[in-house]
């Protein structure tokens, strides 16, 4: 009975974590300059685009950006499943130039992801991403809201704001 448990909880690791989490052993580098590059380009997906990553989820309150961004669809044959992946465009402490830090997959509903965010040697966070308008300026997807990504057992308080002249 002890092995098919133990063999039950190898195929189905989502019984261990319910929440959507990609492996992090190592990070992984890619070309910084073109993930910006086509981050930019014409008739690209809704949540593609040059984001400033926030600390804390109050941009308009003067928060530091964190570091810059740039999401792309997922064609570089990591992370199995996602669909998109962000890509660190500076490079300054704790960011490094071309690091893939996001992971996010589609969902039924368009305006929401499952989400992995790498913190580097802190660990991972995941839970649901959510593009929405800015409720400022009421510009269309240009929020990405990581508020609801967990990280050991705490939501963070994390936001994204599209930058739109990249």
């Amino acid at each position: 009975m002890q092995v098919l448990i133990i063999i039950s909880l190898l195929f189905f690791p989502a019984l261990i974590n319910p929440g959507f989490a990609w492996d992090y052993e190592q990070p992984v580098i890619v070309d910084a300059y073109e993930a910006h590059a086509r981050s930019l380009r014409d008739g690209r997906d809704a949540v593609e685009g040059f984001w400033a990553i926030f600390m804390e989820w109050q941009p308009e309150r003067g928060a530091a950006i964190r570091y810059r961004m740039a999401v792309v669809k997922n064609d570089y044959g990591v992370y199995g499943g996602a669909d998109y992946v962000g890509v660190t465009t500076c490079d300054r402490p704790g960011c490094t130039l071309g690091e893939i830090k996001l992971a996010l997959k589609k969902t039924d509903d368009p305006t929401k992801f499952e989400a992995t965010l790498m913190m580097g040697g802190r660990g991972i966070a995941s839970g649901t991403a959510v593009l929405s308008p800015d409720k400022d300026t009421e510009r269309e997807n240009s929020t990405l809201d990581l508020s609801s990504l967990i990280y050991e057992d705490r939501q963070l308080t994390y936001g994204m704001v599209r930058i739109l002249n990249g």
